[in-house]
């Protein structure tokens, strides 16, 4: 009963649209990243809150509940690449719901323990969801133009959702053991800025995505080839960004 009172209290506090990013792997392997850079603190106070469970446990959590807690998981631009600003975004915008999931968790003791445990799960799929290349969404362009990848006609939005599967198709932990491998400084250096300076860096080199592909384009192994290093490379910093937003909120609470 006390779930569902919460899962109320955030369709009234969002009142979003769900259009899902990253596929369960993606989402998986951010969190699993940023889980082995979290402090022993911190990582220790967001587990209390979460019951015991990992962030990886939730970190495709809000696509799993996407009919009872809508979000919108996309951040909208300017021709510039600007995110909107606060007064021009529209209600739905996925920036609004980061942004609000951070001050509540940055004032925590204001609010219910479950309340907190649901920005935590916001925040861990979130973060990821801006990071994915067809959640930036740009003035009068299309995301959702048929396109055939390997001879099957899909949309070219769900092949970037699942782009890491078009080439490696690794687990969660293989993407880790393959792929975080910077030193701190280099991670410190991609983790830099914050949500809102994110979405404008992934907006100025994702727009790029749009001259690869056009309606009714038929891509193979070249376009994957072309495509996965950004996806790679966004993932990753996914990863190091969320984790520095978590240390800093719940280290040595």
């Amino acid at each position: 009963m006390k779930q569902r009172l919460f899962l109320l209290a955030c369709l009234v506090c969002y009142t979003v649209q769900s259009v899902s990013a990253w596929n369960r792997t993606a989402h998986e392997a951010i969190a699993y990243i940023a889980e082995q850079h979290l402090t022993p603190s911190a990582k220790a106070a967001i587990e209390k809150y979460l019951d015991g469970r990992s962030i990886v446990y939730y970190a495709a959590w809000m696509d799993q509940q996407h009919e009872h807690i809508p979000f919108k998981h996309t951040v909208a631009v300017d021709e510039n690449n600007d995110p909107l600003p606060a007064s021009k975004r529209p209600e739905l915008d996925g920036m609004n719901a980061i942004m609000r999931s951070l001050n509540r968790l940055e004032n925590r003791d204001m609010h219910p323990k479950d309340s907190i445990a649901l920005d935590i799960k916001f925040i861990v799929h979130l973060i990821g969801d801006i990071h994915c290349p067809a959640h930036i969404v740009y003035p009068k362009t299309t995301r959702f133009f048929p396109v055939k990848l390997y001879g099957r006609v899909q949309k070219y939005h769900p092949i970037w959702d699942a782009m890491l599967d078009n080439n490696h198709g690794w687990t969660y932990r293989e993407y880790q053991e393959q792929l975080d491998r910077f030193t701190d400084e280099q991670m410190a250096e991609m983790a830099a800025g914050t949500p809102v300076s994110w979405a404008r860096e992934n907006a100025q080199q994702c727009r790029i995505i749009y001259e690869w592909a056009q309606k009714d384009d038929e891509l193979d192994r070249p376009f994957v080839n072309k495509a996965y290093p950004l996806a790679e490379d966004l993932m990753l910093r996914a990863s190091y960004r969320l984790a520095k937003l978590l240390n800093n909120i719940f280290s040595e609470e």
